[in-house]
């Protein structure tokens, strides 16, 4: 269907080319990868389709549909940090030792924090930039471009990271074209099913299996 074309398209012909080391898209396909690379620059966005609907005021029995569908682009930022979690988790620990330790994850936090909302509006200004309104597809192809959301996970610490997750939702207007469904050939059964307590009431099945190619 149409929509998986956007998809593709979004990732490879919008979001992918103009990363221009600020993200990287997941599933773009890079000519070069950098040798060298920092937290920063590993954040992602990853296109999904969550959905969409068919208005049947706009519906029809044969030729196209339109279809209202929804994108998530999900996003992970990492900072890292000199959180020690042995301190944390000691009980023996005292107050200074475990406020250090408290601080460190807590300015990690806020650096991730700044860096979703970076990120959160460098996407933003590429999908809603002009020039992309057709997601990179011939014009006409898509319509009603409009980001609805954008949402922020808590930060959470992994080992000498902190993790951070959100998502924005796209929406886009697209024609679905009714192609039909061609089907399968069936193949043809043979045999003999014999009716008990009547031997001379027997029904034929044949089966014959394609052609190998």
């Amino acid at each position: 269907m149409f929509f998986q074309t956007v998809k593709d398209s979004l990732i490879n012909n919008v979001l992918g080319p103009a990363e221009a080391g600020r993200f990287q898209t997941v599933g773009f396909q890079r000519q070069v990868k950098a040798a060298e690379m920092t937290l920063d620059n590993l954040r992602t966005a990853q296109v999904f389709y969550i959905g969409g609907t068919f208005p049947k005021s706009a519906g029809r029995n044969s030729g196209s549909v339109q279809h209202d569908v929804q994108f998530r682009v999900e996003f992970v930022v990492s900072k890292g940090t000199q959180l020690d979690l042995d301190v944390i988790n000691d009980p023996d620990a005292d107050n200074a030792d475990r406020a250090l330790a408290l601080s460190e994850l807590q300015e990690a936090s806020d650096l991730a924090d700044e860096s979703m909302d970076d990120l959160f509006s460098i996407v933003w200004n590429i999908l809603m930039d002009a020039n992309n309104y057709d997601m990179g597809l011939p014009v006409g192809d898509v319509a009603s471009r409009w980001i609805d959301a954008f949402r922020k996970d808590q930060p959470v610490p992994r080992g000498e990271y902190v993790i951070l997750t959100g998502s924005l939702t796209l929406s886009l207007r697209v024609n679905e074209a009714i192609e039909g469904d061609t089907g399968v050939e069936a193949n043809s059964i043979k045999g003999s099913l014999e009716i008990q307590g009547d031997p001379n009431n027997n029904t034929g099945v044949e089966v014959i299996p394609d052609e190998e190619t």
